[in-house]
């Protein structure tokens, strides 16, 4: 189970307990990226209320750009000072989203290996261990990614670069999760529209 191996057994025992009370293992990865989003909440939430911030501040953010287009480091005092000024930190919001990370890798992980996936169908896949036949949930994760860039898009910056990673990073998770398994991309997609939901809420 890899590097967190200890919050990956916790991670199993209570798959097995779900799909004990629920006897389908998608079902039981549903129910489980859920349980763990809504645990996770208190540590996401000052990154989502940072981000809504920002946007905020996306007028005086462009009008920034634009007036110091050609002097960097006046760029950057000019919005440290505006950060500074809206009581802003783009790093406050980050820092809590790392202690929620290690739980994630587990997961990933958990679901990677679980032997119990196999040979399971669910939904339109034959095997929940094996990647989507079909293609179609690596192309609704990636959709689902690229809404939730839309709907909360990076603040600062160039904008022709936020416009290119708008579509570059959604194309290349699309790519990578072509021959993940279809249990992953499952908990992967319900984790992104869960994402969606828990920022829009706040």
């Amino acid at each position: 189970l890899g590097f967190f191996s200890a919050i990956a057994e916790v991670l199993v025992t209570f798959l097995l307990a779900v799909h004990g009370v629920v006897p389908n293992w998608g079902v039981a990865i549903i129910v489980l990226t859920l349980t763990a989003r809504i645990l996770l909440f208190p540590l996401s939430w000052p990154s989502i209320r940072n981000m809504i911030r920002m946007r905020e501040l996306k007028p005086e953010m462009d009008a920034l750009n634009n007036k110091f287009k050609d002097d960097p480091q006046g760029k950057g005092l000019a919005q440290m000072e505006l950060w500074r000024k809206h009581k802003v930190n783009p790093l406050k919001g980050c820092l809590p989203q790392l202690a929620s990370m290690p739980v994630w890798f587990a997961l990933y992980t958990t679901l990677q290996t679980a032997v119990e996936l196999y040979n399971i169908p669910f939904l339109w896949f034959p095997d929940l261990s094996d990647s989507d036949p079909y293609f179609i949930l690596p192309i609704v994760i990636g959709a689902t990614y690229f809404l939730q860039q839309k709907l909360m898009p990076m603040q600062g910056g160039d904008p022709a670069q936020q416009k290119m990673m708008m579509y570059f990073m959604p194309a290349l998770f699309t790519v990578f999760m072509l021959f993940l398994p279809a249990g992953l991309g499952v908990y992967m997609f319900t984790n992104s529209v869960l994402a969606i939901a828990q920022q829009q809420i706040v």
